[in-house]
């Protein structure tokens, strides 16, 4: 039996189910040791990509004409040898990615694996056509489902397993072809996902990946995208690359679906439950060092429960100390290391942007109310600051780090103008013992989810997944997934009649 693809060094590329290798490598930088490499990666240039669309284009046809019975019966193959392989993918991404083993954990076996398993499901039900009434000559009409052709597909680091899945799984549901473009920081745990799908049968070329170095990228992504055979790009990532890949679209004429960055606002109201509040704050906003596109940020508190909600949190924070403490060191046999739940980010770069943003922050006089400041390079450790104003730069600017700040409100609408004041609106929570309070504040909310007593970070199969303003448009999950990833096309039968000229 062969090698995986995701356990050959170099790691290849993967064109027409075939691993290519290429001269040009980069390596995957060591979390634990920076300057070490854990991987050694093949990179495409502009070559590989029009040889990956030369074979998307060839797979096309035939792809498209498989029943959607045998197509669901592949996909359902690669999610029951996912289940197998989910402790050596939740092991793979520790040891290339900042995850710790409890988030890679989580977004493997719980998010990851459902999205496996769901998405297939909702196939019979999102490809179903329409039927509109017969007209007064007999002419019957319909509308149906079919796929855009070729889907590129970005997928970012911080959540590789479900943001790799995602990048292709309801494309090819649609019947598409896709082109994966992995990221630059975990192109392994991309590549050993994608190999679920290779061995459970998916014909040659339907699926082509591809690795690109940081400084190829821009090339290599313009390259994708200009190409005809490209007709969709589903992109996951930052709002500032994001705003790149849309403009490069629009000038060919591409549709792209976008998922980008969040400021993720909390608003706790003058009768909220304080602890519960406090803990879920904790949590959503330092899971995965707040790396995640939902993690809490703008904490916006009635002013009568300002300080509570300031002392609970640092109580927490005292409280859970050894886990709540940033680390290199992992323990790859699946279980965390005992004092560091926490990780680095993903680089230095990010360390130095978060220690900008919490001394502009602290010069605007906000206070220290958790944890305990420290920049290392791309360790971070956690804060929360109280007296955050609306001037500070972190106000506005996602952080993509563990660092949370509390802004105090008196009225309701002054509650509502402040989660509504960045241009971001992905996700949002409100806390309040009155329901209907809290219904009135998340309708006013600008955001494409709002959880009433319950945190920013969520995502479920049955719900809609998207952001509004610079977070984003379009909905993954279920049939909307899916749909994104179709077109509608129309077809009449006419009742054979020929049109008298003089009408014309």
């Amino acid at each position: 039996m062969s090698t995986p693809f995701y356990k050959q060094s170099p790691l290849p590329l993967i064109i027409d189910n075939e691993a290519v290798c290429t001269s040009h490598t980069f390596d995957v930088d060591s979390v634990e040791a920076p300057g070490t490499a854990v991987a050694t990666v093949c990179g495409a240039t502009v070559k590989e990509a029009h040889a990956a669309c030369a074979a998307a284009q060839r797979a096309g046809p035939e792809w498209r004409k498989m029943p959607l019975t045998e197509r669901r019966k592949i996909l359902l193959k690669a999610s029951e040898i996912f289940q197998q392989r989910i402790p050596e993918i939740i092991a793979l991404e520790t040891k290339e990615t900042a995850s710790s083993s409890g988030f890679a954990g989580f977004e493997t076996a719980v998010l990851a694996s459902a999205q496996f398993q769901e998405t297939p499901i909702a196939m019979a039900q999102a490809m179903r056509g329409e039927t509109a009434p017969v007209d007064s000559a007999g002419k019957r009409m319909l509308v149906e489902r079919v796929p855009y052709g070729c889907v590129l597909g970005i997928a970012p680091w911080n959540a590789p397993v479900t943001l790799g899945i995602r990048a292709v799984l309801a494309p090819l549901a649609g019947g598409n072809t896709v082109i994966l473009k992995t990221s630059e920081y975990s192109p392994t745990v991309h590549m050993a996902v994608m190999q679920c799908l290779f061995d459970a049968g998916l014909p040659k070329g339907v699926l082509n990946v591809l690795h690109v170095a940081t400084k190829d990228a821009p090339e290599v992504t313009q390259a994708l995208i200009a190409h005809p055979v490209v007709r969709k790009v589903n992109f996951t990532g930052s709002t500032n690359v994001g705003r790149i890949i849309a403009q490069i679209c629009a000038k060919h004429l591409k549709p792209c679906m976008m998922e980008l960055g969040g400021k993720n606002p909390i608003v706790v109201t003058g009768n909220a439950d304080v602890e519960l509040a406090a803990n879920n704050i904790v949590f959503n906003g330092f899971l995965h060092q707040g790396q995640i596109c939902m993690s809490a940020s703008n904490l916006i508190v009635h002013a009568s429960l300002a300080d509570d909600v300031a002392q609970k949190i640092g109580a927490i924070m005292a409280e859970q100390a050894s886990l709540l403490s940033a680390g290199r060191k992992q323990n790859h046999s699946g279980k965390d290391d005992e004092a560091h739940r926490l990780r680095p980010l993903f680089n230095a770069a990010s360390g130095e942007r978060v220690k900008s943003l919490y001394e502009d922050a602290v010069q605007q006089g906000a206070k220290l109310v958790g944890g305990k400041p420290a920049f290392e390079g791309s360790l971070v450790q956690p804060v929360v600051l109280n007296g955050l104003t609306k001037e500070s730069k972190f106000y506005s600017t996602e952080a993509f780090a563990p660092m949370m700040g509390i802004i105090k409100y008196n009225t309701e609408q002054e509650a509502i103008d402040l989660a509504n004041g960045t241009d971001y609106g992905l996700s949002a929570s409100v806390y309040s013992r009155d329901e209907t309070e809290a219904y009135r504040i998340a309708s006013a909310i600008d955001s494409g989810a709002v959880h009433i007593n319950g945190g920013t970070v969520h995502d479920d199969q049955a719900l809609h997944h998207g952001g509004m303003k610079n977070s984003g448009w379009g909905r993954f999950n279920g049939v909307a997934g899916i749909h994104e990833f179709t077109q509608s096309k129309c077809v009449t039968f006419n009742v054979p009649a020929q049109v008298p000229f003089h009408i014309m």
